[in-house]
This record gives C-alpha cells, sequence and structure tokens, in this order.
C-alpha cells in the first residue's frame, strides 16, 4: 500500500511546516498541548491521505514494514514526530497496534517526489529488499 501527504504548497509554508513538526521542535520543549494539536492534525492528514489513496479500513493479518520517504529539507533524523505521528494514525485503521508484532521495521529515507510517500508492505523477514546489505549478512550483536 502506498499513500501520499503533500507539504504546504509554498516555500514560506514548508519552511514552517519543517519548524513546528521537526523533531528539533520538540528537543526546544514545545508545550504538551502544542504537540497534541500537532498530532491530531498530522493523524488527520494521515487518515485523509489513506482515504484518497483508497485504502480501506481493514486491519493487517501479518507483520508489516513501513516506509517512509521525505523530500522538505529536513535531516532524515528530524522525522521522528512526523513518522510517529503517521503511524499513529494507522493504529485502528490498517494496524492492529504499533508494536513489535505488527511493525517489524520503519525506515526514513529521502526522495524528489515533492511530497510524503509512506508506504505499508509485508513483512518478509530476510527475504526484503537489501536486507542483507543493509546488515552485510551479519547477526545482530548481543544484547548486553
Amino acid at each position: 500500500m502506498r499513500l501520499f501527504i503533500d507539504y504546504p504548497p509554498t516555500r514560506a509554508g514548508k519552511t514552517a511546516w519543517n519548524r513546528r513538526f521537526g523533531l528539533n521542535a520538540y528537543y526546544a520543549g514545545k508545550h504538551f498541548q502544542a504537540r497534541k494539536r500537532d498530532a491530531e492534525e498530522l493523524h488527520g492528514l494521515a487518515r485523509a491521505a489513506m482515504k484518497r489513496a483508497r485504502i480501506r479500513r481493514e486491519l493487517v493479518r501479518g507483520p508489516v514494514e513501513v516506509r517512509f520517504y521525505w523530500d522538505d529539507g529536513l535531516d532524515v533524523d528530524n522525522h521522528a514526530v512526523l513518522g510517529k505521528a503517521f503511524l499513529d494514525a494507522m493504529k485502528g485503521y490498517l494496524l492492529p497496534d504499533d508494536n513489535r508484532r505488527w511493525v517489524k521495521r520503519v525506515t526514513h529515507e529521502f526522495w524528489d517526489g515533492g511530497r510524503i510517500m509512506i508506504e505499508v508492505l509485508p513483512w518478509k523477514g530476510d527475504q526484503n529488499e537489501n536486507e542483507k546489505d543493509r546488515t552485510g549478512g551479519a547477526a545482530p550483536p548481543p544484547r548486553d
């Protein structure tokens, strides 16, 4: 499944979007009520995008991988707030939950599409694209 979320249409709008939703705003001590308003707005954007993509309100039956593609000028690690809000919006609509049973991997990547693209793909374990390239085929390090 693939859905798209548009950025604000102007350069000034996109700059304001980045300042409002980038992780740095949260590190700077954004007030709880502002964070709550942000989450509600982002949930609404994601739900509207799922409807536009004609994704039916039907829970997946197995685990998934979620890929976020960004084209907004933020550093890739600044998208945590956006990714979390969009993923949370999928709970109860597409995902039974966002825990490790249902969401096996989340990636954040860049692309030149001019908007946000989110892909929800069935989890295929080691068969997923580039799995061995990402880890070099090595096992994860042992836990302490």
